[in-house]
């Protein structure tokens, strides 16, 4: 009981308090001169006292403070001792809307009934109240309980909604968490193939082929500097996503010809077969098509990368095809191990049917029949933004 009343706050016994205080008030000072008191006042005040007490507890236990109040009213209405308080009646308004605010349970519709009997005793001993009044009280104390109920029923979908916000939430930052996975894991994937594929050449060519191994090395500066810009643009929009660098943007269709220069650059046999007209993408197909294309040759440089490789791009009807192949040729790794293009691993593949999907498109990955690896991502077109 102590721990009870040490949880409450001011919201249990602000109003009770404030009915008590005008309870004692109307019974010792104006009642009086207002309402006829019959008997000994102490026994009114005491269910006054004891009503408010009662309601104090009337969000946690609803059912019982009601019980409190009618009881207190009950005993206090007699022949003897009797006095008709617009307090008492307050007292008895707050207890039944507390019980359809709070209460739960079948217990809690004793509200649409209880408050029938002080009513009934008033009746019964205080002969300005008449019988029709306690049928008008009845028809009160259920509309009373319903608006208690509406209130406990608008709460209700209040936290629904909050609710559902917060999972929205917790949706989205789980998607820019996937996003972003995929971002690094492309960046990353792609860039650090080709330093490595770009490293073993200039390792190779040091002194046979000084001018050859010294391009190389370029190479892997210049993909290393790409790669850091990338980086620092997806880390600036995880920080502040409204203050990212407007000047970087994630790579698009366009630059698709400058990737296959690169993986070229790289020693990768690769041709490119695509539309004059750059197709009508929106952004995120745009960059979708993109990081497939990447994907794929990224995957042929390291697992076959002396394998010929087309890129064949071609638009049927509303439609983006992209056709990555290669003839999975297998190479000889530093340390003597042969891998062939099918050796797909980790998360690219994953990560590309995901970026698919989302655009409502459709990816296929696999050995070709007659040898090789094969790609082919279709995408739907659509106006750029």
């Amino acid at each position: 009981m102590q721990g009870l009343l040490r949880r409450l706050t001011w919201r249990d016994w602000a109003v009770p308090a404030a009915l008590w205080a005008a309870g004692q008030v109307e019974l010792w000072v104006t009642g009086p001169q207002t309402v006829p008191v019959h008997g000994p006042r102490w026994p009114l005040a005491v269910a006054l006292t004891l009503s408010a007490m009662a309601l104090c507890l009337r969000r946690t236990h609803p059912a019982p403070a009601l019980a409190v109040v009618v009881a207190s009213l009950a005993v206090t209405t007699t022949g003897q001792v009797h006095a008709f308080l617009l307090t008492g009646l307050y007292l008895l308004v707050v207890a039944v809307f507390a019980c359809g605010r709070y209460g739960s349970g079948p217990v809690k519709y004793l509200a649409l009934v209880l408050p029938e009997l002080p009513v009934l005793l008033w009746t019964s001993v205080i002969p300005e109240i008449h019988v029709d009044n306690a049928w008008a009280w009845g028809l009160n104390a259920w509309w009373i309980f319903a608006l208690g109920a509406a209130f406990r029923h608008e709460r209700a979908l209040r936290d629904r909604v909050a609710e559902a916000v917060a999972a929205q939430a917790e949706a989205e930052a789980a998607g820019q968490r996937v996003g972003l996975a995929r971002e690094v894991h492309d960046v990353v994937s792609h860039s650090l193939s080709v330093i490595v594929v770009q490293s073993e050449l200039a390792r190779l060519f040091m002194t046979s082929d000084p001018a050859r191994a010294d391009e190389a090395m370029r190479q892997v500066q210049d993909t290393g500097r790409a790669a850091l810009g990338e980086t620092r643009r997806l880390l600036e929009a995880l920080r502040d996503p409204a203050q990212a660098n407007s000047a970087a943007h994630p790579p698009t269709w366009s630059d698709v010809p400058e990737l296959v220069r690169r993986m070229r650059e790289s020693g990768l046999q690769v041709t490119l077969e695509a539309p004059g007209d750059e197709p009508t993408l929106t952004p995120e197909a745009s960059a979708t098509a993109y990081r497939v294309v990447q994907e794929a040759l990224t995957n042929t440089l390291r697992h076959a990368r002396t394998s010929p490789t087309s890129v064949a791009v071609r638009q049927q009807a509303d439609l983006l095809v992209i056709d990555v192949q290669n003839a999975g040729q297998p190479t000889v790794e530093a340390n003597g191990s042969r891998s062939g293009s099918a050796a797909v691993s980790g998360y690219g593949l994953s990560g590309m049917h995901e970026r698919v999907a989302a655009c409502g498109g459709m990816l296929t990955a696999g050995p070709r029949p007659g040898g090789g690896y094969r790609v082919r991502a279709v995408l739907p077109l659509g106006d750029a933004r």
